[in-house]
């Protein structure tokens, strides 16, 4: 189960009790999760009725899951940076232990698909992750957000934090928060206003100016450029480091699919979320691989260009642009 369908069970009214095995690369949805559950207990009673175990043994995690609620429908244990030997020696315990407990196994990352504890749990259908929103579910956190809080938020403003910020949940609630206050929460937030506020990290500022680029707004992606080359605080070699791994990625996402590899093979294949790859398969599909070979060289030979005494990383960086898209 993703973690949002979760979410939604939970705040439906579903009842919860057994062992859960949290997962996934969003912490900040794993914790919202997390703490969800623990907001099923009575307020008054939350500190007797939850316990949160580091690094437990399996006899503890066990003693903890056996001890009745006090006073409460439900007990809540949270077991954290617990190890392969710990998970083993659960496998059969989870399949019966008492409902009046929610048990949660909780590991970020991927999930451990040969790992007996999660398998056992899988059988529950109680496995949860939580991973990375990706395009318009970013969005439309960004809007949900908004609105709990009186925000009003113009689209092209939310799309703009998302390009600076990516996906990571917890910084773009804090920031969106923090535009709140800037504008006065009931007003609206525009893009000028993020621009005003938000300093995006080169990485966010050259993912722009590439996608500028490849979608063939060229006008606007070397505007960008110039801007970006021209700041005092950017190092150009940095920044070309940058660019030749965008057009890296776009190289290698094309010898997949020229392997008739689909996107989601591309994307187990290469390591790469599933939104990214995406992307990439729609700048390589743009390009023949002759010609991705020869961009990628262009921007790897920036660095020797300098190192040599030819030409400066900003002017080589936006020759290597001018001459490729």
């Amino acid at each position: 189960m993703d973690g949002m369908t979760f979410l939604k069970e939970l705040a439906g009214g579903a009842s919860v009790g057994g062992a859960y095995y949290f997962c996934g690369e969003d912490p900040y949805s794993l914790n919202k999760g997390v703490r969800a559950v623990i907001e099923r207990t009575n307020p008054d009673l939350r500190d007797m009725n939850t316990t949160v175990l580091r690094a437990p043994q399996a006899a503890e995690i066990r003693a903890s899951a056996e001890t009745l609620p006090f006073f409460d429908e439900l007990r809540v244990v949270v077991a954290q940076e617990f190890d392969a030997d710990t998970a083993n020696a659960l496998e059969g315990y989870v399949k019966s232990m008492p409902q009046t407990t929610a048990l949660l196994f909780v590991r970020p990352g991927k999930p451990p698909l040969a790992n007996p504890l999660y398998k056992a749990v899988s059988a529950l259908n109680h496995v949860v992750s939580f991973d990375p929103l990706t395009g318009t579910q970013l969005n439309a956190f960004l809007q949900k957000r908004a609105k709990d809080n009186g925000i009003v938020l113009d689209e092209s403003a939310a799309n703009r934090m998302i390009a600076f910020l990516g996906s990571d949940l917890g910084a773009l609630e804090n920031t969106l928060l923090m535009l709140g206050a800037y504008v006065g929460f009931g007003n609206r937030v525009t893009i000028k206003a993020v621009d005003a506020c938000v300093r995006p990290p080169s990485e966010a500022k050259v993912f722009g100016i590439m996608d500028d680029l490849w979608s063939g707004k060229k006008k606007d992606g070397m505007r960008a450029l110039l801007e970006l080359v021209n700041d005092p605080s950017e190092n150009a070699m940095g920044l070309a480091t940058l660019f030749s791994r965008n057009v890296r990625t776009v190289l290698n996402v094309k010898q997949c699919l020229l392997r008739g590899k689909t996107e989601a093979q591309t994307a187990q294949l290469l390591g790469m979320k599933p939104y990214p790859v995406q992307k990439a398969a729609a700048s390589a599909k743009k390009r023949s691989y002759a010609q991705l070979v020869e961009m990628l060289d262009a921007f790897i030979a920036i660095e020797w260009n300098q190192k040599q005494g030819l030409a400066k990383a900003e002017d080589s960086l936006i020759l290597a642009c001018q001459e490729h898209f």
